[in-house]
């Protein structure tokens, strides 16, 4: 009797030690900007779990992120998409960038996830169904017990399992599990090349509103340098009228945020 409450103890020692560490988690996410367009956009996405916290980023910047992590000061293109902190079980800190500026908008979050009776096996792992409404969408997701972090991709965490499938009904969104590395490059979860400010839901509101309306004037009163060349390479006047109007165009198109109800209403 002695031996196997010995053997259970060692078992669940080595389990605990396993996922209690540091983790690296890889995403695919396939997702829409368009909501009315079949075309997709599908990137590589980053779930680090690290000192108590985690870090959701796409692959590329996370690449970046680990270089000048290092000292590496060189140019290198970033991509900030999704960009999510998590520094504890109750807040959460989404990043924003515009122009030459990030922004911090950091909430508290409680997700009221419904467990669901589904079980299933996915990508070996076995797996159990959640619902859950969340900012204008509904969402399925599916998370296993057998790695056992409450955390998942974007936003989402707070089920008693890693969350490795989440897909919401409108088929606008869809992350999927690749895989788990314990040995990663680790770095600080905040590292970036300017300290965002931190604002309100409705001053970042203000802020995408007056980018729409008036997106290139940081470049029409001389802020930024830029120049522009026509097909054969000649110096041109840019029409910044047609560039805003393409721009706004853009803007209305491709807004199709995973928060559906904090989209921002443009003219």
């Amino acid at each position: 009797m002695h031996n196997r409450i010995l053997i259970v103890s060692i078992l669940l020692f080595v389990f605990h030690s396993l996922y209690s560490q540091d983790m690296r988690i890889d995403y695919n996410l396939v997702y829409k900007e368009d909501s009315l367009s079949s075309e997709n956009v599908t990137k590589k996405m980053v779930l680090i779990i690290q000192d108590g916290g985690s870090k959701f980023l796409t692959e590329k910047q996370y690449n970046v992120d680990s270089l000048r992590s290092t000292g590496f000061n060189g140019f290198a293109v970033s991509d900030h998409d999704f960009l999510t902190i998590k520094k504890d079980q109750n807040h959460v800190s989404r990043y924003y960038f515009v122009l030459r500026d990030s922004y911090k908008l950091a909430t508290p979050t409680k997700f009221d996830w419904k467990i669901e009776k589904d079980v299933a096996e996915k990508y070996g792992y076995k797996c159990q169904k959640a619902t859950l409404n969340y900012k204008g969408r509904t969402w399925e997701a599916w998370f296993t017990q057998d790695i056992p972090v409450q955390e998942g991709p974007y936003v989402f965490k707070g089920l008693p399992g890693l969350i490795v499938y989440m897909k919401d009904n409108r088929g606008s969104y869809e992350f999927t599990f690749s895989g788990l590395k314990k040995t990663f490059h680790k770095m600080e979860l905040e590292n970036m090349n300017l300290k965002p400010l931190e604002v309100s839901y409705n001053n970042l509101k203000k802020i995408l509103m007056d980018y729409y309306n008036d997106p290139f004037r940081e470049m029409k009163s001389g802020n930024v340098k830029a120049k522009f060349k026509d097909e054969k390479g000649n110096e041109i006047q840019p029409d910044f009228r047609e560039m805003t109007k393409k721009l706004q165009s853009f803007l209305k198109k491709h807004n199709n945020p995973i928060e559906l109800s904090d989209a921002i209403k443009y003219p």
